[in-house]
């Protein structure tokens, strides 16, 4: 299946546009978290069209975000043996926002002879590992779709480029979680004691148990909130929690589980309700904590790419939404500082980090 979505309409610095003077971010918030969450699901082959953008008069919803696809998207047809590089976005944001990064690096002979662009888009108010859960979801059925042999070598040695959010995706791609993060976010009694519906059951299964995507060899992480962020989002905040909901089905699957096993079965955090990722975003909460104290599987390589407003970037900083010491991570390969805001996905030194990176890579 081809999926055709056009260019998103963008101002003189390259950011999406404004219409009504209502911001822009405040328009992907409202799209990212209710629009996208109604969509079909699916891997899908696309490619952005950029022959007719639409005009600033028709820069609506409905038009900025009404093509952007929810799931995993190849950008070219798959091909074998080139390995893929998958883009994942962070809150407020969509794959478009990769466009600029990507479009650099296609222009570089020697990277598009190795490697093929894929994007992955989600509602970013979503619980994190529900989040997650569909990226896994998406790998194994691309997987399926395009090397159901496991034949093709290139697939065994992806690398997954998280911005922000999407970087604690990329994370999870590359963690086992055992029954850690079940105890440290969800409930001191094992998770088999339960009692509840298969589905129910199975759903918060897939989001608090989970492997290591073999395929995943590399993670890029830039401007990642390891252990969240200390920023007041004050009245933007308020908007946000306004505006996301979790998933119907996500919903009542927590609210039939928390009926059927009494409060005494969960933590405080999940028993008032299922969190938002605005929620679980906050300072070392329960779920940047378990995640932060799962590491990364064995043999992965990472990477750290680091905002940080000041000029010259240095360490102790922050980029006006994900300070140094929570985009830190001990024990990557290399740390590359950059100054700039917390969206620099089209920063010249990040696209030349992210270059030097996979032509590493793909020379191994």
């Amino acid at each position: 299946m081809i999926t055709i979505r056009p260019a998103p309409v963008r101002g003189r610095d390259g950011r999406p546009g404004i219409r009504h003077g209502i911001p822009a971010m405040l328009l992907a918030l409202v799209a990212a978290t209710s629009a996208w969450g109604q969509g079909p699901r699916q891997v899908v082959l696309t490619r952005e069209t950029k022959d007719h953008p639409p005009s600033m008069a028709d820069a609506g919803l409905e038009v900025l975000f009404r093509f952007e696809p929810t799931g995993l998207s190849l950008l070219r047809p798959y091909r074998r043996g080139k390995i893929p590089v998958l883009f994942v976005h962070g809150l407020w944001s969509g794959p478009w926002s990769w466009s600029r990064m990507i479009e650099d690096l296609e222009a570089d002979p020697q990277i598009m002879d190795r490697f093929q662009f894929w994007t992955y888009g989600y509602s970013t108010g979503d619980p994190i590992l529900y989040s997650a859960s569909l990226l896994r979801r998406d790998l194994e059925e691309v997987r399926r779709k395009f090397d159901p042999a496991g034949t093709d070598a290139a697939f065994d040695r992806m690398v997954v480029v998280g911005h922000s959010l999407g970087g604690l995706l990329a994370k999870m791609m590359v963690q086992d979680s055992g029954d850690r993060l079940w105890r440290i976010t969800t409930s001191d009694r094992p998770f088999d004691d339960l009692a509840g519906d298969p589905d129910d059951l199975g759903l918060f299964r897939r989001c608090l148990f989970f492997k290591p995507r073999p395929e995943v060899r590399r993670v890029v992480f830039i401007a990642t909130p390891h252990r969240g962020s200390r920023v007041d989002r004050g009245p933007l905040q308020g908007l946000a929690l306004r505006v996301v909901r979790v998933p119907a089905p996500l919903r009542a699957a927590h609210d039939r589980l928390v009926a059927r096993n009494g409060p005494g079965a969960f933590r405080e955090f999940v028993r008032r309700g299922l969190p938002t990722s605005i929620d679980e975003l906050g300072w070392e909460s329960p779920t940047i904590t378990g995640l932060g104290e799962l590491g990364l599987a064995d043999g992965v390589v990472a990477h750290s790419i680091i905002a940080d407003l000041r000029d010259p970037p240095r360490a102790g900083g922050s980029d006006g939404l994900v300070s140094y010491d929570s985009a830190h991570l001990d024990g990557v390969a290399s740390e590359t500082l950059v100054s700039s805001a917390h969206n620099c996905q089209a920063h010249p030194a990040v696209s030349r980090e992210i270059r030097r990176i996979l032509a590493d890579h793909g020379g191994r």
